[in-house]
């Protein structure tokens, strides 16, 4: 009887040995496995998702190797948050591509303004060398710049959206073609100049500047349906309806986006959302024939808000953190 007492006591004590070491082992694959996520975010500059995983790992996992290891991480993260980083292979493409276009208008734009309308050589030059002069530029310029892809987002929204509204303003106040011309020019150099001094110096997330660009685009659009369905026959009055609405996009974006620490991903695919949204408005107006373009822009305005929120409930748990067991 001692004999066989003993013989259990061994085994259940070796059973639970060998428990105890599995579940070690577990532990620290978890803890791996989460270190190797928290790391990935951390180069895709998602810093916010890898602090919460690696948070994760020092209070659940503080046993295990990889919790200090996570205490290093969270500190090289808090130095890579306050210096600038080099730009992007995708914002630099980005910001060389707009810089040659608007180099090219600039060209163009300033014969227009010289009346210089007898020989179209001059303009043929200006399309030959304006893209050239634009693309060598922006490639030095943006050779060793520092700018994370936020920020690089938003230069490129600057000038974009000075344009547009500097052009608006102008056929708004009935002004001739010379002075349309003149303003977006100066309407785009403004707006890039204005655009990076506001960026410079911020920490900007991509997903941020995504949600700042839809915001101003999604504005606009719902501005423009608002004018239509309210059959504004003026021109200029849909015309100023428009800058506004994407005037108030873009700002109420720029103050929200922050608390709400999306990705740009799950951004990218709520704007695919409400843009199949719209096409469904679309689609739904030529089916039941509607009698009247403001019954269709209505329809379509309304799909895009529907489209728009159901991209946002669908992709509730995009950003969150996933459950790997």
């Amino acid at each position: 009887n001692t004999m066989i007492v003993i013989s259990l006591c061994l085994v259940f004590s070796s059973q639970s040995i060998w428990a105890d070491e599995i579940e070690s082992k577990l532990k620290g694959l978890e803890a791996k496995l989460i270190y190797e996520a928290a790391s990935q975010f951390a180069s895709d500059e998602e810093y916010d998702k890898a602090i919460r995983r690696l948070d994760r790992i020092i209070n659940e996992y503080p046993e295990t190797e990889y919790a200090k290891l996570a205490v290093d991480k969270k500190g090289e993260i808090a130095i890579l948050r306050l210096q600038p980083k080099p730009i992007s292979g995708t914002s630099r493409a980005s910001l060389v591509g707009f810089s040659t276009l608007f180099t090219t208008w600039l060209g163009v734009g300033t014969l227009i303004l010289l009346e210089v309308e007898d020989h179209p050589a001059p303009y043929g030059l200006a399309f030959i060398a304006g893209p050239l002069t634009g693309l060598i530029g922006s490639l030095n310029l943006t050779r060793n710049i520092k700018l994370s892809d936020g920020p690089a987002s938003l230069i490129t929204l600057g000038g974009a959206w000075g344009i547009w509204q500097a052009t608006g303003a102008a056929i708004i106040a009935d002004m001739d073609e010379k002075a349309v011309v003149g303003a977006s020019m100066a309407g785009g150099v403004i707006g890039l100049a204005l655009s990076s001094s506001i960026v410079k110096s911020r920490n900007i997330s991509p997903g941020d500047a995504t949600l700042i660009n839809f915001g101003g685009i999604w504005g606009t659009w719902f501005a423009l349906c608002g004018a239509m369905v309210a059959d504004v026959e003026n021109g200029d009055g849909i015309l100023a309806s428009a800058m506004i609405g994407g005037d108030m996009g873009l700002l109420t974006m720029a103050a929200w986006a922050p608390k709400l620490k999306m990705s740009r991903a799950r951004a990218r695919l709520i704007n695919i959302s409400g843009i199949v949204g719209v096409l469904y408005g679309l689609g739904t107006s030529i089916l039941l024939e509607a009698d009247s373009e403001r019954t269709t822009w209505g329809i379509m305005g309304i799909g895009g808000v529907l489209g728009l929120a159901a991209g946002a409930y669908l992709t509730r748990h995009y950003d969150a953190e996933a459950g790997y067991f």
